[in-house]
């Protein structure tokens, strides 16, 4: 008689529960399947590589540099070594996808910053970015590139020194 009535609990409960807690057994059971046996899925890294200012990775005057954002939280940091005179430099970046939404940033060696392109960008993606500043001689500045908007892909840098 205890059978029964425990049996006639379990029929009356809504189909959606059991539904429910074999939705979670199959996650957790295919969660504990997959992860092992990726590949490197013992080693994982965080590739933190030019995410901060102390990271920048040095760019040459009349070079263009290649790079990927590759997730939303991705930043790139570049650095423009002290000049010996004061120079006007043009900085553009040339976006290499109809997604993203690029935003840059020069910043001083005292992490003022000096211009923000993003704003004008909001709305406008796949758009490349030209920028002009005058560096002062004997002062390193930084090119901060970002995706807005959680948007990402591949661009292109490059930075010349304006023809007097």
């Amino acid at each position: 008689m205890g059978s029964t009535a425990w049996f006639d609990r379990v029929r009356t409960l809504d189909v959606r529960v059991f539904a429910a807690v074999a939705a979670a057994l199959m996650l957790i059971v295919g969660v504990m399947w997959v992860v092992p046996t990726t590949p490197n899925s013992n080693s994982f890294t965080f590739d933190a590589a030019r995410r901060d200012i102390s990271d920048a990775r040095p760019i040459e005057l009349a070079s263009t540099v290649q790079g990927t954002l590759v997730d939303g939280s991705d930043v790139d940091f570049y650095r423009i070594n002290p000049l010996e005179t004061q120079s006007h430099l043009d900085v553009r970046m040339t976006n290499g996808s109809t997604k993203l939404i690029p935003g840059l940033r020069i910043i001083d060696a005292m992490k003022n910053v000096v211009q923000d392109k993003s704003e004008e960008y909001l709305r406008r993606p796949g758009a490349g970015i030209d920028s002009t500043f005058v560096a002062q001689p004997t002062m390193t500045y930084y090119i901060e590139v970002f995706g807005q908007r959680n948007t990402s892909g591949p661009y292109t840098l490059t930075v010349t020194r304006r023809q007097p």
